[in-house]
């Protein structure tokens, strides 16, 4: 069985021409992108890299969070410490006003 003119614009219509194949790139096209976009390599390195920083940035907010409540306790000590004394200035105060009230009469 021979292939007639009428098969060829057949497969013509299924498969690509050359004339058809000159819209699409080239090895050559491809290679020069090599420069212009990442690789799947490179797209590796960089998840790792993202990974190890991902590590780092957490130690580093485990440190501050560390340090935050490490201030906060502080402060909350600082506090207490300010409530007594004030309650010990008024009581002072109060046994001055009586000592004063007493010598003053």
């Amino acid at each position: 069985m021979a292939i007639t003119d009428k098969d060829v614009n057949k497969l013509k219509e299924v498969f690509a021409t050359k004339e058809d194949l000159k819209n699409f790139a080239t090895k050559q096209d491809l290679e020069k992108l090599k420069d212009v976009f990442a690789t799947k390599e490179e797209f590796r390195e960089l998840k790792g890299e993202v990974t190890r920083l991902q590590g780092d940035v957490s130690v580093l907010g485990d440190m501050v969070r560390t340090g935050f409540d490490k201030v906060m306790g502080e402060l909350g000590k600082i506090r207490e410490d300010r409530v007594i004394a004030t309650a010990k200035d008024r009581e002072q105060d109060r046994r001055l006003d009586k000592l004063e009230a007493k010598v003053g009469a």
